[in-house]
């Protein structure tokens, strides 16, 4: 999410525009007075785009079990000032919808995976999980469907509060047993958790014709929930990590694989680490973007053999507003431990984007991959929980 370097307040300020209260002498003083008053006006409105009025610290969550809840859609278009617009960069528009719901602590989400069954998994970075279903109509993104959000636990079983509850890096990697284990990555207190089922025993639901009790794994849903439901391991993927991490500028990109590869990218310096599998060492990298783009999530690309994986960055600025960018970096390739990407996609205004923070990619049925992107909206009403879908070819990958 947006830190205090990017123009948060501090918790429970107001960022007030200085308006006089003099008396203006003359019609060129009231109008430089109206003048300066209207450009105040829009500084506060940017600041509040990138969550300067956003309370740091939230009250506790009381409620542990996970809940149904109603989420409706607006789509989209790729680019407002040309609706029929379809491409941007190497990416073709699948479609895409701005999420909206009442729920409690609905937005905030900055990381996403696809569940086996094509659910999507979010986290939020103020503390819960989201699960839901995509649903698309003659291949393009429509809507989402059957919606359930829950807590994040804290390793006594109950319900993180500020500061452990600011959750930026998502992933779910599918054991050999079948079952689940899902990785999360914190700011504020920076750390990696895995949250996972204790064991992998299928879940017993009735008798066959024979006598036989029917054995059917918990669906993936199930499986999600009881995984959160469990508290969680704290592993040692950042102990080391060279120099200080600012408290809104940690570890926001996390790709692993289910050999253990995996790929840890902090927001604020572009210092990493990387391992090919899981009995290597990890190895410290430094990924370089545009000046001013900073990654806020990662995915590897599902290609066997290699370590390919997708970045996304964002930006902002008060007097450009937001945009992101897209790269494909080669983990296999790096040298000296320096990173650099190649882009695949830059979208900034009047292409549809707002504060990008997660990333997915799935197989796409007519070859390449389906990427998805989402947007973390601080649970600010000037800015929107997007969730954009998109088809990236093999030929702009693997060349």
């Amino acid at each position: 999410m947006f830190g205090p370097e990017n123009g948060r307040s501090k918790a429970g300020e107001r960022v007030q525009p200085e308006v006089s209260t003099a008396r203006a002498s003359t019609a060129k003083a009231g109008t430089g007075r109206s003048r300066r008053l209207r450009l105040s006006v829009s500084l506060v409105a940017l600041l509040v785009l990138c969550g300067a009025w956003a309370a740091v610290q939230h009250p506790a969550r009381q409620q542990i079990d996970s809940v149904p809840i109603s989420v409706t859609v607006r789509p989209v278009p790729l680019d407002k000032n040309d609706p029929g617009q379809s491409r941007i960069g190497a990416l073709a528009y699948l479609g895409g919808v701005q999420l909206l719901s009442e729920a409690s602590g609905f937005g905030g989400y900055s990381g996403l995976r696809q569940l086996p069954d094509g659910r999507m998994l979010a986290i939020s970075d103020r503390g819960h999980w989201l699960v839901f279903r995509p649903v698309e109509r003659q291949g393009r993104l429509t809507e989402v469907a059957d919606a359930i959000q829950g807590p994040l636990l804290d390793e006594t079983g109950q319900p993180l509060e500020y500061p452990y509850f600011d959750a930026e890096a998502l992933e779910v990697v599918t054991t050999p047993e079948g079952g689940l284990d899902i990785f999360v990555a914190f700011e504020q207190r920076h750390r990696v958790w895995r949250y996972a089922m204790p064991g992998s025993a299928p879940i017993l639901v009735g008798a066959g014709d024979n006598g036989q009790a029917a054995q059917n794994p918990p669906s993936h849903v199930e499986q999600v929930k009881q995984a959160f439901a469990h508290r969680p391991e704290s592993l040692p993927w950042m102990d080391g990590w060279p120099g200080q991490l600012g408290a809104n500028a940690g570890l926001e990109a996390m790709a692993v694989k289910a050999d253990g590869a995996a790929l840890l990218l902090a927001e604020g310096t572009g210092e990493g680490r990387f391992r090919p599998h899981a009995e290597a060492p990890w190895a410290p990298i430094r990924y370089r973007t545009e000046s001013g783009f900073k990654p806020t999530d990662a995915v590897f690309l599902p290609i066997e053999g290699r370590h390919l994986a997708l970045v996304i960055n964002r930006y902002f600025s008060i007097l450009h507003g937001v945009a992101a960018r897209l790269e494909l970096i080669d983990l296999d390739a790096v040298q000296d431990g320096q990173v650099m990407g190649r882009l695949l996609a830059r979208l900034a205004p009047p292409v549809t984007v707002d504060n990008m923070e997660a990333l997915e990619v799935a197989p796409h049925p007519e070859g390449g991959w389906s990427v998805w992107l989402m947007a973390d909206d601080n649970q600010n009403p000037l800015q929107r929980t997007l969730l954009l879908k998109f088809h990236l070819p093999e030929s702009a990958v693997l060349r």
